[in-house]
């Protein structure tokens, strides 16, 4: 199975089906769909890179963190990624922590398209859903 996102029917906010073949890359493929609501990733660049590295108490509070941390950054740095690398996701003894890279640029409303302002990711309807070889994370933008 190769990694992706879609977007399903919602009437008020934007629900995403982000999938891969591990958590790590179900997890890269939600942020992308988060950009995707935010502009579009086709006229991105990969100018600057950044790390990251967050907590979460369970999988569902990782995914959370993990978004809200994403629109955070562009809401205060304006940073769009084309590129997201979920290096890891790693159980500890008080939850999990995840590590990643991002590669993007600053948002330029001239040049990258404008779309729909997301203002958090919710719990709401939220799944995350493990087979043998498949992770499936369904969640919900507020809009």
């Amino acid at each position: 199975m190769v990694g992706g996102f879609r977007f399903l029917e919602h009437i008020g906010d934007v629900y995403v089906e982000a999938f891969g073949e591990s958590l790590e890359e179900a997890f890269a493929q939600a942020a992308l769909a988060l950009y995707n609501t935010i502009s579009s990733t086709d006229n991105v660049r990969c100018r600057i890179t950044k790390s990251i590295e967050l907590s979460g108490e369970d999988l569902e509070a990782l995914l959370v963190e993990w978004l809200q941390n994403l629109i955070a950054i562009f809401d205060i740095e304006n940073f769009i990624a084309k590129v997201v690398d979920v290096k890891s996701i790693e159980k500890v003894y008080d939850g999990y922590i995840l590590r990643a890279q991002l590669c993007g640029e600053e948002f330029n409303p001239e040049y990258h398209r404008i779309g729909v302002h997301v203002k958090a990711a919710t719990y709401w309807r939220m799944e995350i859903i493990t087979k043998d070889r498949e992770v499936v994370i369904r969640f919900l933008l507020d809009i």
